[in-house]
């Protein structure tokens, strides 16, 4: 899979040809780092970077080369869904997953609708990393625990 955007801030973590570079998009520190430990024990990913807010995500995108966006449902100003929306018009190529706390089936269809090509539960970790390998490969992945949305 391509990376979109070229140009490059200073990695989080080792670059490589058989990574999924990810940009994190998450207002929580101590979820954000939670989420890092567990994203970055797995060879096959290389979160390079966090932003807080929508806006810190937009400003930053173009100088990051990434495969993949992480972005929280809830954040501050501008919301994970919106986010999302702006980036499938910019860069439609871009796999961007919703990240949430919500078990609500309209908010998945929300984020779907937006352009998200996933909605991942944020209190199983597990389900998110099956999600992300799912949405690597193409496919787009709804956490287990929603059924068909």
């Amino acid at each position: 899979m391509p990376k979109h955007a070229i140009h490059g801030l200073t990695n989080i973590r080792r670059d490589s040809m058989s990574t999924s570079s990810i940009l994190l998009v998450e207002d929580h520190a101590a979820f954000a780092n939670a989420l890092l430990h567990i994203l970055n024990r797995d060879r096959n990913l290389n979160v390079v970077a966090v932003a807080k807010t929508a806006e810190q995500a937009l400003e930053q995108l173009p100088e990051l080369e990434v495969d993949l966006v992480l972005v929280d449902v809830s954040l501050p100003k501008m919301s994970g869904i919106s986010l999302v929306a702006a980036l499938h018009e910019k860069y439609p190529d871009l796999p961007c997953v919703m990240l949430s706390g919500h078990l609500s089936a309209q908010y998945a269809r929300r984020a779907l609708d937006a352009g998200a090509r996933g909605y991942l539960l944020k209190d199983n970790p597990m389900g998110i990393l099956t999600g992300i390998q799912h949405i690597v490969k193409g496919e787009i992945y709804v956490s287990e625990e929603l059924g068909k949305v």
